[in-house]
């Protein structure tokens, strides 16, 4: 008898230890679960965020878009009531505001060929400092009509700040990490440098002008439907630049510009 308890007492306690493992590998696997609910939490939470942080910029930066939409397809109008606008009928204003998009995009595009995340950075001040109060067209003075006579110089002292922003730093600009260190100088630069030197002045505004942030410029760049409601200033800009740039592209003195820049790089 004293056998057959210590029999039954030693499969109770094997069947306790088995059981106890089962629970222990069920909890293991619950475990595992739960690990995997959280990381989809965590990055459903972190995509909201981020879609948050452009919701608010975008709702600080464009409260007044359906305004600027309304009164742009207003002057595409005609006077008598028409619906659409003879082609040869063009606003002054959209002449002026294609002609100074098509200066800075032919700056940018020479000063930044094989960098498109320094044109990004320096975009993401350019489009609230310069490209909405050319749609807005409350100040004349931020109009170009032609290309400046300083712009051969602008080049020169972007693509020496360019090489120097390389050496300094040794990833993409557009990295969360490098454009938070590097977004206020390159801003300054075109505060201080670039702009001055285009307009002939400085504009105190520009002091207190903010950047776009890296998800805002991440959104104009990868979500082009998005444009006309986040971005409607500046895809106003480029929409006028794209319908008249045949008018302006000589005119302005820009082909001249890229031809020279074109022959500056091929023999550098």
């Amino acid at each position: 008898m004293p056998a057959d308890n210590i029999v039954l007492a030693t499969n109770s306690m094997r069947s306790s230890v088995s059981s106890l493992k089962r629970k222990l590998s069920n909890l293991r696997i619950q475990l595992e679960v739960f690990d995997t609910e959280i990381e989809k939490i965590e990055t459903k939470f972190e995509k909201i965020l981020s879609e948050a942080e452009i919701y608010k910029a975008k709702v600080e930066r464009e409260m007044g878009r359906e305004v600027r939409r309304l009164e742009l397809e207003i002057k595409n109008l005609q006077s008598n009531g028409k619906i659409y606008k003879n082609p040869a009928e063009v606003a002054p204003e959209e002449i002026k505001i294609a002609q100074t998009i098509c200066i800075f995009d032919s700056i940018l595009r020479n000063m930044c060929q094989g960098a498109d995340d320094f044109r990004t950075i320096s975009e993401a001040f350019l489009f609230p400092a310069v490209y909405e109060r050319v749609v807005k067209g409350t100040d004349d003075a931020y109009f170009l009509e032609e290309m400046p006579h300083t712009a051969s110089l602008i080049l020169q002292r972007g693509r020496e700040y360019l090489n120097w922003v390389r050496s300094e730093c040794d990833t993409h600009l557009t990295e969360p990490s490098a454009w938070e260190g590097y977004v206020g100088i390159i801003t300054d630069w075109w505060r201080n440098d670039a702009l001055p030197l285009i307009y002939g002045s400085r504009d105190e505004q520009w002091d207190i002008d903010a950047p776009l942030s890296l998800p805002e410029m991440m959104s104009w760049q990868n979500n082009p439907g998005d444009r006309p409601l986040n971005f409607s200033p500046i895809f106003d800009a480029y929409e006028i630049y794209r319908n008249h740039k045949d008018t302006v592209y000589e005119s302005t003195g820009t082909k001249q510009f890229d031809v020279r820049a074109f022959s500056f790089t091929a023999n550098a």
